[in-house]
């Protein structure tokens, strides 16, 4: 048989400097305990935050840093020193001294005519403004060597340069009862060059693909061919 004592209130001991019992002493400790536990945990997560944070900002502003200087060091134009026209760094490697011009000319006037009386509709407005702005602006150059897009407007200088050996495709789109045409000419890193409003686009179309496969079949006969040695038999 089991006798279970029933500790009498005066045999409870208590706290000292408290009339509270010494175990709802130990289980209050216990819960500030955990409340100072759970503060501690949230303020290290919160420090733990900031320096994620902070690391990702820092990597951020290497990857910022490191865009901005591939942006200065490769870039494909840079500006030229004579007339401020930004030029393709990549026709550094063709010789263009002594060519000589085969085609020079503003974009054709009839363009121009045509979307200044259609311009008097408000929905064709940005087409005539557009078409009179690469009138005034825009200059298209074929040497024997190169064709080029020049624009001098105040707000956008600059030269688009692309060797005829570059080019690997030329289409074109016929405007104004064929009398003048839209021209795209892809380069074979898959940039394109447009050139609209062409005067004589057919003809250039014809003069481009004639120019590159003869400077191609230059190149590819200047270079040296390789001799195979033979041994004694």
């Amino acid at each position: 048989m089991q006798v279970h004592v029933v500790p009498s209130a005066s045999s409870v001991r208590h706290c000292p400097g408290c009339s509270v019992g010494l175990p709802r002493h130990r289980q209050a400790f216990t819960v500030r305990t955990q409340r100072q536990q759970r503060r501690c945990n949230t303020q290290i997560r919160a420090e733990d935050g900031s320096k994620d944070d902070s690391a990702f900002d820092d990597r951020l502003a290497a990857l910022k840093k490191a865009k901005k200087q591939a942006a200065y060091g490769s870039s494909r134009k840079e500006k030229d020193k004579d007339g401020g026209l930004k030029q393709d760094s990549r026709m550094s490697k063709y010789d263009f001294s002594r060519e000589q011009i085969h085609w020079e000319g503003p974009p054709h006037r009839g363009d121009i005519a045509v979307n200044l009386a259609l311009g008097t509709t408000l929905l064709w407005l940005p087409l005539t403004i557009a078409s009179v702005t690469r009138g005034a602006f825009v200059n298209f150059i074929f040497s024997d060597k190169r064709l080029s897009v020049i624009t001098t407007a105040p707000w956008k200088t600059e030269r688009l340069d692309a060797a005829y050996q570059e080019i690997k495709d030329v289409k074109t789109v016929g405007r104004g009862i064929g009398l003048w045409g839209d021209m795209v000419v892809t380069l074979r890193n898959n940039d394109k060059i447009e050139l609209r409003s062409l005067p004589k686009f057919l003809e250039l179309k014809e003069y481009i693909l004639k120019r590159r496969e003869e400077l191609s079949d230059t190149k590819n006969s200047s270079e040296p061919k390789s001799v195979t040695s033979k041994g004694f038999s």
